[in-house]
């Protein structure tokens, strides 16, 4: 990954990825959370989704650090789409459901310091920063189930019965926003 100036990266970098998520999200069902995202740019600070006008930022260099489940091009984008998809579906409903499992969701985002090591009921370190990151890393790693299905199961057989039930609760969200777009 060699920036075309000093410490400047471009969208091109990503652009396999993006093409691959859009195709990805369009053929299963998810495709207006993909569509909703105005603008998707390669940024110098850390990755983000921003709610108020849906952009997404990515940082090649948060690939480097072993934070989140899997470091790859295409998951770093899935995670930040994570967050456009609890915007777009998230009920009420939904996050009183998840509240044991996760916590509370619309609780203020005031990280936890970085953890050093991933707890058993998490499925990165970075899920365990807020609640908020939790949902959105879970959603990650239940659509990479469908990238790599095999680095998926080894991450959850190391994971305990509350992680797993995570996954599954928020497959069974994801689940019923595919049957709503007829997938």
């Amino acid at each position: 990954m060699t920036p075309t100036a000093p410490g400047r990266y471009t969208r091109g970098m990503f652009e396999r990825s993006i093409r691959d998520v859009g195709r990805y999200f369009a053929e299963t069902g998810l495709g207006r959370v993909f569509r909703a995202v105005r603008r998707i740019r390669v940024v110098s600070e850390e990755s983000y989704h921003d709610s108020r006008n849906n952009t997404i930022g990515l940082r090649p260099a948060d690939l480097r650090r072993p934070y989140a489940a899997f470091h790859r091009r295409p998951y770093l984008l899935i995670h930040e789409l994570g967050h456009q998809f609890a915007e777009l579906c998230l009920t009420r409903a939904d996050k009183k459901a998840l509240k044991p499992l996760i916590g509370d969701y619309d609780a203020p985002y005031r990280r936890a310091p970085r953890p050093r090591v991933c707890g058993p009921d998490y499925v990165s370190r970075y899920a365990m920063v807020h609640p908020v990151e939790d949902f959105t890393e879970t959603f990650a790693v239940c659509l990479w189930r469908d990238w790599d299905p095999d680095a998926v199961r080894r991450l959850l057989a190391a994971r305990s019965p509350l992680c797993r039930g995570k996954v599954a609760a928020v497959e069974r969200i994801v689940n019923r926003e595919r049957r709503k777009s007829g997938r």
